[in-house]
């Protein structure tokens, strides 16, 4: 991953947590998600059967014989008010107390409006004779009422019954209503129950997830210390050894300069070789920390490669071989040329010095969409699993490295390096936007692969420049 994808998903991962943080207190939120779920039930509930009675008002226009004027008089103000009160629910989405209100209201009306239907149309005899008891069923089963509300909607509607029929109604009547009123109370009842059982869940999961985040964000800080504890303590380890060489030559040059000149131009020229090590390593560190940024330039990434390559294997003198494998027709491409020479290298000599005893450096330069890949494939011994996460941290090398650096890791063996290897590596390809990806398998060997931008440049490539 580069580290602009890094950074665009760190700030994607913090929009996602700041929006799934908790906000307010539990009961707060508890009163949000029952607003929410009336609202969701509510508004359609009450538009469903304003239109039901708006339809019943229309039916009953054309009836013959014509029913009293009264009747769709009534049937055509209860949908009106459903409607409105439904629109109400809108309005009132963020007062749980006046959705409540709206809910009780609305069921009033749908009980006294189809009640005085009933009374208009023959009260027992008529053909809405049930509608009063079929729509509180409805809505209660519907709506997520407070448990108090069903007993008094029950008793409403049955008191509605009564003055409808004339007083005739049937016990069994006043039965039906006792029954919707207890059974729509232990109904709401279990619901809010339920409601509050999965609250209490989402706290707690909600409660773990911010503890796991926190815990998350300690570890990256410790790893982040330690990763710079290792860094400095490298850096201070390899600096010392420069330094040492360079003070010891210096003082040698000092006591034996008049007596023996031969003696003190050779240390002057060790002093010198040690100061040129740690302007290197400053070099390095420099690049690593990306604090020299370059121009785009074309380059030709096939003659990049080949002279990493070749330089890692003249340097080494051992007897290894390379199995070319170059897509034609690649044009040049605009990169921070200075700094992928230097990657390019580091992958190579790493390839190299694995195979101490020689063997087939398998090199490859391939297109892959829109980018560009550059694999090196070594024959050497690979690297252990638990060894490959951390081959990309500055001063972790390989298991006969000098241990003299304590902190379970290890410092390269060979004086001159930086120790920083396959870190570099990653920094200066994501400095360019590519990304690095390494596989290894014991005893198969190890392939770096490094993805660029593919940025084309339509020019005649310069066989052999970069």
């Amino acid at each position: 991953m580069s580290l602009p994808a890094a950074k665009d998903l760190r700030a994607r991962a913090d929009r996602v947590i700041a929006g799934a943080a908790l906000r307010g207190t539990p009961r707060s939120r508890f009163l949000r998600e029952q607003r929410r779920r009336v609202v969701a039930r509510l508004l359609p509930t009450l538009a469903m059967v304003a239109v039901a009675t708006g339809t019943a008002a229309v039916f009953d226009l054309f009836q013959s014989p014509a029913v009293p004027r009264a009747v769709t008089l009534a049937q055509g103000l209860t949908a009106t008010l459903l409607a409105g009160l439904a629109l109400g629910c809108t309005l009132a989405r963020r007062s749980y107390v006046a959705l409540m209100t709206l809910a009780f209201s609305g069921i009033c009306v749908l009980l006294v409006g189809w009640a005085v239907v009933t009374a208009e149309t023959g009260g027992l005899r008529s053909a809405y004779a049930l509608s009063v008891p079929m729509a509180l069923t409805a809505v209660v089963i519907a709506v997520p009422l407070l448990p108090w509300h069903a007993p008094v909607l029950a008793a409403i509607g049955a008191v509605a019954v009564g003055l409808a029929t004339g007083g005739d109604a049937p016990p069994s009547a006043f039965v039906l209503f006792a029954l919707l009123g207890g059974g729509g109370f232990a109904i709401a009842r279990a619901r809010r129950r339920r409601a509050l059982r999965a609250f209490r869940r989402v706290e707690r999961l909600a409660a773990a997830a911010v503890r796991i985040r926190r815990v998350q964000d300690q570890l990256v800080v410790v790893e982040k210390l330690e990763a710079l504890r290792v860094l400095v303590g490298g850096m201070a380890h390899e600096l010392n050894n420069a330094l040492a060489v360079s003070l010891a030559s210096t003082e040698q040059i000092v006591r034996v300069a008049e007596s023996d000149p031969a003696s003190a131009a050779k240390a002057a020229e060790r002093a010198q070789r040690g100061l040129v090590r740690i302007r290197g390593t400053i070099d390095r560190l420099k690049r690593f920390a990306l604090a020299e940024e370059g121009v785009l330039e074309p380059a030709d990434l096939c003659a990049m490669l080949d002279f990493a390559l070749e330089s890692a294997i003249g340097r080494a003198r051992s007897g290894v071989m390379i199995d070319r494998s170059y897509e034609e027709d690649l044009s040049q491409i605009d990169t921070h040329v200075a700094g992928l020479a230097e990657a390019l290298f580091q992958v190579a000599r790493n390839a190299v010095e694995s195979m101490p005893k020689g063997g087939t450096i398998h090199a490859s330069v391939r297109r892959d969409g829109e980018r560009v890949v550059l694999s090196v494939a070594d024959e050497g011994q690979g690297i252990p699993p638990a060894r490959l996460a951390k081959v990309f941290d500055p001063f972790y090398a390989r298991e006969n490295a000098d241990t003299t650096f304590g902190g379970g890791r290890i410092l390269a063996p060979m004086p001159g390096r930086s120790g920083l290897g396959l870190s570099a590596v990653y920094g200066l390809v994501s400095a360019i936007g590519g990304k690095v990806e390494i596989r290894s398998e014991v005893g198969r060997g190890t392939e770096v692969a490094i993805s660029l931008p593919s940025r084309q440049r339509r020019r005649p490539s310069r066989p052999g420049s970069f």
